[in-house]
């Protein structure tokens, strides 16, 4: 794999693409098609291992040899989350987490495309060259996603043994990596509002089941609300359980069974 049109800058810890003289291949913008990384996939994580698959097939169409990918997804404020389209690359993304480094972390840290040779020098890739041969790959690309602030994100493509990522390959990868920042971006959002109103549901639902119970309790003790509440609260304390479930276990009791909550969200 050789590359053509744009030059390939290396500083044996990586390698940048730069506009070179000659034109490179002209790819459509990244917002011309979106991935679907959220449909029948009911987690972050399994958004991640779809990207890692989508981009293994889509790199090696383009290059013509089996590229494996493997993915990282470190969302705001919580851990980071890894996925590949097979083993062997997992375990190298995992690698990344033993190793406290290694190019994802440096694709998202230079904000730029990082490429691992197997005949570098670099001391600091010495361990991880070593299990990336030793996994049967001869280099490493990896590239970053941009996702919102906060969150970071990803992608590591592994070469067979005699197969170098070129300027073209490198440019290729980079321009998927825009497409799949608009991808994962808008995953993470669908989910985020799927949640947010699961979780509004169940809060409803528990407001539901109390306001009913406390109106039992009123009826049962002839008292106001605030009373009412106070008597499920001590108990939820005494009980060692949450306010929802006294309540529910008051409506329980009723001769009709606890009554449905009429809402929809």
């Amino acid at each position: 794999m050789t590359g053509t049109g744009r030059q390939v800058l290396k500083d044996d810890g990586g390698r940048q693409v730069s506009a070179g003289s000659a034109a490179s291949r002209a790819w459509p913008a990244p917002s011309g098609f979106l991935l679907d990384l959220s449909t029948d996939a009911d987690s972050d994580a399994a958004s991640l291992r779809r990207l890692a698959e989508a981009a293994a097939m889509a790199l090696t169409d383009f290059a013509g040899v089996q590229i494996d990918c493997a993915a990282m997804l470190a969302p705001a404020q919580r851990a980071p989350l890894r996925a590949a389209n097979n083993g062997r690359a997992a375990g190298l993304g995992y690698l990344e987490q033993e190793l406290d480094g290694g190019p994802l972390a440096h694709a998202v840290a230079a904000d730029g495309p990082v490429v691992v040779e197997a005949a570098g020098t670099a001391a600091r890739w010495d361990a991880y060259r070593r299990r990336f041969l030793e996994a049967g790959y001869g280099e490493v690309l990896a590239v970053p996603l941009r996702l919102e602030p906060g969150s970071t994100a990803a992608l590591a493509f592994f070469a067979p043994p005699d197969v170098r990522f070129g300027a073209d390959v490198v440019s290729r990868a980079s321009w998927f990596a825009g497409v799949a920042s608009q991808s994962l971006k808008l995953a993470l959002e669908v989910r985020s509002v799927r949640s947010a109103g699961d979780n509004l549901k169940r809060l409803l639902e528990s407001r539901t089941s109390i306001d009913v119970a406390c109106g039992v309790i009123m009826g049962r003790n002839r008292c106001t609300y605030t009373e009412a509440f106070s008597l499920l609260a001590n108990a939820s304390s005494q009980r060692n359980k949450q306010v929802r479930e006294v309540a529910e276990g008051i409506l329980k009791t009723m001769p009709s069974g606890p009554p449905g909550t009429r809402f929809q969200v």
